[in-house]
């Protein structure tokens, strides 16, 4: 029996291709980057828009705080609405001047901040000068302003006013018609160049501030109803 003489051959070892580790991670870490970056970022972009829409709201606030004609805090007499009762002595004549007893006649209350206001003065002025058109159209007018008794006479005294006034230097009646606050935004109290219509049953037919410090009779008429 002959023995075999060929050389026996490496046994076959299957070999599997290298994966390292560090290709893993590597391509893990690039595959979940994204990801990450995707869910933390619309937490910082919703936070910066927050901020930035509470800082201009802060500064929208403090703008209109600021602006003239901003709000102080007291309303409006509403066209409408009954008006107060008004009560004062002319500091020219002595005489008083009451709602009450004038009961009956149409009034045409001129806020204004006074002697210490040029363009105030020169509109009584133009109000006293056609003050016929007034009567025509049944209203009498009443100048108030936030001047002293004595003040207020002084300074009618030079523009040569003879028109029913009264002073109301702690500005009660001018707050209690609502004439403060509006266009002008004169002060704390300070009436601004606001015009009130009461009708002879006392009950207010117009009410408007003009920050343009004038109006002509003529067309403060125009702006009024009809006034029996």
């Amino acid at each position: 029996m002959s023995k075999s003489t060929g050389k026996k051959s490496a046994p076959r070892i299957a070999v599997r291709p290298v994966v390292t580790a560090t290709s893993n991670r590597t391509r893990s870490t690039a595959s979940h980057t994204p990801y990450v970056v995707k869910h933390h970022r619309p937490w910082i972009f919703w936070a910066a828009g927050a901020l930035v829409i509470a800082a201009l709201l802060f500064v929208s606030s403090l703008a209109d705080s600021n602006r003239p004609g901003a709000s102080s805090g007291i309303s409006s007499l509403a066209v409408g609405s009954r008006a107060p009762h008004f009560a004062g002595t002319d500091p020219l004549t002595g005489q008083l001047i009451d709602s009450t007893y004038l009961a009956g006649r149409n009034f045409l209350y001129y806020f204004s901040a006074g002697s210490t206001c040029q363009a105030c003065m020169t509109q009584a002025q133009a109000l006293q000068h056609d003050a016929a058109q007034l009567l025509r159209d049944h209203i009498t007018l009443v100048m108030v302003t936030n001047d002293s008794a004595t003040s207020l006479a002084a300074s009618a005294r030079s523009y040569g006013l003879t028109i029913p006034m009264v002073a109301d230097p702690g500005g009660v009646m001018t707050s209690r018609f609502g004439a403060v606050g509006g266009g002008m935004d004169m002060g704390a109290n300070t009436a601004d160049h606001s015009f009130v219509l009461v009708d002879r049953h006392g009950i207010v037919r117009f009410h408007e501030d003009f920050p343009g410090m004038w109006i002509s009779t003529s067309a403060l008429l125009h702006r009024f109803p009809t006034m029996e």
